[in-house]
């Protein structure tokens, strides 16, 4: 099995590569999957990101989670990164700011921000998945410190974890850790893989 550091440049250099014009297509076959999940149909707030780095891009998604009703949220880095993320509502209407790594988020005041357990359903971004749920990051463990609660409490599942991805980030098996958040389905252009 390839290494992880190796894998991670390998798949994020591939990813790259794709045009803008694939991208977007991509993007636009993982709405058609998306909407028909039925945890998708069946959640209220959501958490979805800002793609970077030719990540498949959520927007689409996102845009009919808000037709639909639906609360859609995105991710902000706490000052203290050891402690994970919390989630901001997201509107057409809200300010954006770049943080620390140049990603949009919500600029919103505290109040409005919310705990990730309170979350229905959360859209991850991925380096790599395989076909047995596991998830490869950018590997900072935001994801994985912020949702470490489904590891520790039982009677605290929070949210549905699903994985979005272009069909070129499915390995077969990847190296894992025992702190890894376990996706719970991954949706590329062509295939929702649920685990």
């Amino acid at each position: 099995m390839m290494q992880t550091t190796q894998l991670r440049q390998q798949i994020k250099a591939q990813r790259r590569q794709l045009s803008r014009q694939t991208r977007k297509k991509h993007s636009l076959q993982l709405l058609d999957h998306a909407k028909n999940h039925k945890p998708f149909r069946h959640s209220r707030r959501i958490a979805f990101y800002h793609a970077v780095n030719g990540e498949i891009d959520p927007k689409p998604l996102l845009e009919e989670a808000l037709r639909s009703g639906k609360t859609p949220y995105l991710p902000i880095l706490r000052q203290d990164t050891s402690i994970g993320l919390w989630f901001a509502p997201y509107t057409h209407k809200a300010k954006l700011k770049l943080n620390r790594f140049g990603i949009p988020e919500p600029a919103v005041v505290h109040r409005h921000l919310i705990k990730p357990w309170s979350l229905d359903m959360v859209f991850v971004p991925l380096v790599a998945f395989d076909d047995l749920g596991h998830r490869m990051g950018m590997g900072g463990g935001f994801y994985d410190r912020t949702f470490a609660f489904k590891l520790q409490r039982s009677h605290l599942t929070g949210p549905t974890m699903v994985g979005l991805a272009h069909d070129l980030q499915h390995r077969t098996l990847i190296n894992t850790n025992p702190w890894d958040i376990p996706l719970d389905s991954v949706i590329t252009e062509s295939n929702l893989y649920q685990f």
